[in-house]
């Protein structure tokens, strides 16, 4: 069941048997590529290594469900109450989730976000293909995320300039 994983990532922060896990300054996103069952100490080094990026101006995700296991009910509670909370005080406004083929896992991550939403303002949208969600993705970035360098907060000015490239 396993698909080859084709994404823009042009900075690998981790890679292990849980995934990889980067980011595209140019697509202002942070691309989380789960693979396998998670365990909650893996999120929480995801999280631990990712958030300072989103600190810094990449303000939206893309998670790729399609080669992963279901959600414990740990790792979706700290997902929903603990992480996408602190992701949004730190400026993430929207998650690009690319769902698993598999009824069950979509069901745990549809689950997951429901809580999630109760919890913060993250916008949470559900794509078939990678292909589905980086097309969003652009679009999204069209309209809301389109300013001039002048116009951007001192972080993203960082990211796009000589910093995190």
């Amino acid at each position: 069941m396993s698909q080859q994983l084709q994404t823009p990532v042009t900075h690998v922060l981790i890679k292990g048997s849980f995934g990889t896990f980067g980011y595209n300054p140019e697509l202002e996103c942070m691309f989380h590529l789960w693979k396998g069952f998670l365990s909650v100490d893996e999120v929480k080094r995801v999280a631990e290594t990712t958030n300072p990026y989103i600190a810094r101006g990449i303000t939206n995700v893309i998670a790729d469900h399609r080669n992963m296991e279901m959600f414990s009910e740990e790792v979706s509670a700290y997902i929903a109450n603990t992480w996408l909370p602190a992701m949004e005080k730190l400026g993430a406004r929207t998650t690009f989730v690319v769902m698993s083929p598999e009824t069950f896992t979509q069901l745990s991550a549809e689950e997951m976000h429901e809580t999630a939403k109760s919890q913060s303002s993250i916008d949470i949208r559900h794509f078939g293909s990678m292909d589905d969600a980086l097309a969003a993705l652009r679009a999204y970035n069209k309209i809301n995320g389109d300013r001039r360098p002048e116009e951007r907060r001192p972080e993203e000015a960082y990211l796009h300039g000589a910093g995190i490239r």
